[in-house]
């Protein structure tokens, strides 16, 4: 439980409010259909909608359900991307900024750089969620299996998982889907027959 959305790993496991009445928020990490024999089905209209009601009647003061998911292959996808991919990209940004996460020698945590570029990786990260595709479908099963289940994409995180194997899967960023009860059928629906994907406005900036 948080009060509003978490941003990242570290807020979640250090927490800071004694006070459960102050909480506002369930953030979930993260679910999603890891196991192969759960891959296709959608599981929305039963197992979010179950545990979402199961929250408001233990905790009925909260109203928001998010998710703080990982972005696993990013890392590997953009270090294997061209040059010129990266370019067309981010168009005028200077992709030299970006060469030291291509620097599979060095995999030390530079959040600071990080944080420098964020933009651009925000960016990046937008593309390779929403825009990579195979047969129509995004490429990576995490964003796959919340659009395919009516999420909204929320907000794209920056050093929001500051381990060594959060930097190996995506440079530490993660991002957050978020259930909004009303519209999950509606966008299961967009994204099933229209592969429409529902994004918050601060998001389309990046489309």
């Amino acid at each position: 439980m948080t009060k509003g959305v978490a941003n990242s790993i570290q807020e979640i496991t250090e927490g800071g409010i004694s006070n459960l009445s102050e909480y506002d928020t369930a953030t979930f990490y993260s679910i999603s259909n890891a196991n192969k024999g759960l891959q296709g089905i959608t599981l929305g209209n039963f197992l979010i909608k179950r545990v979402v009601f199961q929250i408001q009647q233990e905790f009925p003061k909260i109203k928001n359900f998010f998710t703080l998911s990982p972005i696993p292959g990013f890392a590997k996808w953009f270090i294997h991307q061209s040059d010129d991919k990266i370019k067309k990209i981010l168009k005028n940004f200077d992709i030299r900024r970006l060469l030291f996460l291509k620097d599979q020698e060095d995999i030390n945590f530079n959040q600071h750089k990080i944080e420098d570029n964020k933009e651009a990786l925000k960016k990046l990260a937008y593309h390779y969620l929403v825009e990579e595709k195979k047969d129509k479908k995004p490429i990576n099963s995490v964003a796959y299996f919340h659009f395919n289940n009516g999420a909204t994409f929320h907000d794209i995180l920056i050093n929001a998982n500051l381990s060594l194997n959060g930097y190996k899967e995506s440079f530490g960023i993660m991002v957050n889907y978020y259930y909004e009860l009303e519209k999950i059928f509606q966008n299961h629906e967009d994204f099933v027959k229209k592969s429409k994907i529902s994004l918050t406005e601060n998001l389309k900036t990046y489309a």
